[in-house]
């Protein structure tokens, strides 16, 4: 289900404040739709589904306040684990590659440069490697939530946030 599309620019104190009344009466299917539909699924392991590119957000409400969430969702570079750190890998022949090492092997460095393509990997050369630099920039873009609309914005923070227990009582009607 795509969102409603009359979303905004969200910043984490609109978030925050927006939060603050808790989450009652909030649409589990909708908050589960909005978290394929934000991307969430694709990068993040959630009760044991979805990828590995960024961390495991089951549990996120025992782990996080409201506004550290918000501000590794709405601004993902403020703060980036050492764990999901990028690099930008100058070659010997002056280019550049820029992603996460994720293996080596056999000599070469394996590359992910595009988080939407975690298996698409780039083989780099180890002897083509001139120097490493690590990135202060996530791979998670700005902005992922910026196509959900007030509701869409709760529902998914109620999903995330009760651990995806339809049973919870924000989802009670």
């Amino acid at each position: 289900v795509a969102p409603d599309g009359r979303g905004r620019a969200w910043t984490i104190d609109e978030v925050v404040r927006l939060a603050a009344g808790g989450f009652s009466g909030r649409d589990f299917k909708r908050g589960e739709s909005m978290f394929r539909s934000a991307m969430c699924l694709g990068c993040h392991r959630f009760n044991g589904d979805g990828g590995g590119i960024g961390p495991d957000i089951s549990g996120a409400a025992n782990r996080y306040t409201m506004r550290d969430f918000m501000e590794n969702l709405v601004e993902p570079s403020k703060v980036v684990s050492d764990q999901y750190e990028s690099q930008l890998i100058h070659l010997k022949n002056g280019g550049t590659v820029m992603g996460r090492i994720v293996n080596e092997e056999e000599g070469k460095l394996q590359v992910m440069t595009n988080p939407f393509a975690p298996t698409a990997l780039i083989p780099v050369e180890k002897e083509q490697v001139a120097k490493v630099e690590i990135q202060p920039v996530s791979m998670m873009p700005p902005g992922l939530i910026n196509a959900l609309n007030e509701n869409e914005l709760l529902d998914l923070l109620a999903y995330i946030m009760t651990g995806g227990d339809a049973s919870n009582p924000a989802f009670a009607k």
